[in-house]
């Protein structure tokens, strides 16, 4: 650790110092009087951002700003920009389409180029600490949570292409965060809503799950973020890593040599909270060995969970010695990005042609032709399409047109092309898969499904299956975000697009339209 950190730690008091361990959310596109309180009042040292905050690029960057100018210690700025279905920075900052739509290229500089141009953006309005990437390895098509969020359900390739993203990341100025340790790709529930198992012998937890995370630590990752998950084979009871002194000491800083930052997720989120009071798992995670302590959404437990680590601290129960190790982190993450230095800000251009390029390129390079049974794909455009496609746009982090059509439907009238087309809910009713059937029934042409993980939602199966018993062929399933659509019972033409961006809806389009074949290559077992 540097003396200029070390000369900050000696001056702190210890509310400083717990403000520093400290990462908070708020309401509104401009610093409310909560977050206002925290940074003035309690010494926060660390904001995250979401949707909820952000509005624009110009909004964003005056309001990272006015949050700095707050603080006696410059602030980290973070935010979840995984790209595909987590983005929190929308147009007109360049979108891309995800991480297993990057391994689907088959090019690890992709994700190089996606971690670049993310961090020069980021860096232009004021954020400096990307909570990405995820490397949790998805080898459980099962999985609710992660599914695309992954590269890959091999080890080996969430590696590679996670320490691109990162490289790229660094390049452009910007911390990185590996999550969720020790992974989370093997377990059937999500951990927002409940406390997932994952159930693995420890020689495959460190053949599969922990081989990404060692090969980042190796590089040199500024932070890693711990899982609401429980692992009988590491930890100590029946808790989730977040409270796992044995995993998040033992395991992730002695075993494996991590001088980095270990943030929490949301201490908010069900995992904890249908045991815990954030408060509790406040310093319960400090003690098992978290470096900074995340609540994002409610003051008076962020406010709660402050004072009580206040008091822990002041009579003992927390030693000074683990929170000035916390501190110490924090304080060599924000050095090392320049933020003590006062470089807080890089000038660059947001969502350029440049840049949207990129993201089409990639888009488009990751298109997957899964099963074309009936030959379908070269038909397409010399046939009327009959697109059935999700109707509730606001779940795909991206904007709907104006007519409220997807990009799609928007793509193929332009072209001219003959389209009807028919939105459904999240969940299809009866009455929605009666009204489907009974227009496809009649429709001289190929009918395309646009579906969102129809393999794990029953209402999607049922709506596919009875498009099938219908048509039979001429049937297009385009998996708009699990690739495992693709492979359904009964399915014989598909294709994986792994986003429902609409750089990914375009691409499809163009590239459908005009023959020009798909390259993509799935990088999970289909």
């Amino acid at each position: 650790m540097s003396e200029k950190v070390e000369n900050l730690l000696k001056s702190m008091s210890n509310e400083e110092k717990i403000g520093q361990i400290m990462i908070c959310g708020f309401d509104g596109k401009n610093p409310s009087e909560n977050i206002q309180k925290l940074i003035k009042n309690y010494h926060l040292g660390n904001v995250i951002l979401f949707k909820r905050n952000i509005e624009s690029p110009d909004q964003v960057k005056k309001l990272t700003s006015e949050l700095q100018r707050m603080s006696k210690i410059p602030l980290t700025i973070a935010v979840d920009q995984e790209g595909g279905i987590v983005t929190r920075l929308t147009e007109p900052f360049t979108v891309f389409p995800g991480n297993m739509a990057t391994a689907a290229t088959n090019d690890p500089h992709n994700a190089y180029l996606t971690g670049l141009v993310m961090a020069k953006e980021m860096r232009a309005v004021g954020i400096n600490w990307n909570l990405a990437p995820v490397v949790d390895v998805n080898d459980l098509p099962e999985n609710p949570g992660i599914g695309v969020r992954s590269y890959s359900d091999d080890p080996r390739i969430v590696a590679r292409y996670a320490s691109e993203f990162v490289r790229g990341l660094h390049d452009g100025h910007v911390a990185a965060c590996a999550k969720h340790f020790p992974g989370k790709g093997h377990s059937a529930k999500d951990a927002h809503f409940e406390m997932p198992v994952v159930n693995r012998e420890l020689d495959d937890l460190v053949r599969i799950e922990l081989y990404p995370f060692k090969e980042l630590v190796r590089d040199g990752i500024d932070s890693i973020m711990p899982s609401h998950v429980y692992y009988p084979a590491l930890c100590e009871s029946e808790i989730p890593a977040t409270l796992s002194h044995a995993v998040m000491t033992g395991l992730l800083k002695k075993e494996m040599n991590f001088d980095g930052v270990t943030v929490t997720d949301d201490l908010e989120m069900g995992g904890i909270t249908t045991n815990l009071e954030p408060s509790e798992a406040a310093w319960r995670s400090l003690m098992a060995g978290a470096d900074m302590i995340m609540i994002c959404h409610t003051f008076e437990k962020q406010i709660g969970s402050i004072e009580n680590l206040i008091q822990m601290v002041k009579f003992g129960d927390i030693p000074i010695e683990r929170l000035n190790d916390a501190v110490r982190r924090v304080l060599n993450m924000k050095e090392n990005l320049g933020l003590l230095d006062g470089q807080i800000v890089i000038d660059s251009t947001i969502g350029s042609k440049e840049n949207s390029d990129i993201a089409y390129g990639i888009a488009k390079k990751s298109v997957t032709l899964v099963r074309n049974m009936d030959s379908l794909i070269e038909k397409i455009p010399n046939s009327k399409i009959f697109l059935i496609f999700p109707k509730d746009l606001a779940l795909t982090n991206v904007e709907e047109n104006a007519g409220g059509m997807s990009e799609i439907e928007k793509l193929f009238k332009e072209k001219g092309k003959g389209i009807e087309s028919l939105y459904v809910s999240s969940k299809p009713s009866e009455s929605e898969i009666e009204e489907v059937t009974k227009k496809i029934s009649n429709f001289n042409g190929i009918v395309i499904i646009g579906t969102l993980n129809a393999h794990l939602i029953a209402e999607w199966k049922k709506l596919v299956n009875a498009v099938m018993n219908v048509r039979n062929d001429n049937v297009l399933i385009l998996a708009l975000r699990n690739p495992y659509d693709c492979v359904m019972d009964g399915v014989r033409n598909s294709v994986a697009l792994y986003s429902y961006s609409k750089v990914s809806q375009r691409a499809f389009s163009e590239m459908v339209l005009s023959g020009e074949r798909f390259t993509g290559k799935a990088p999970v077992k289909l």
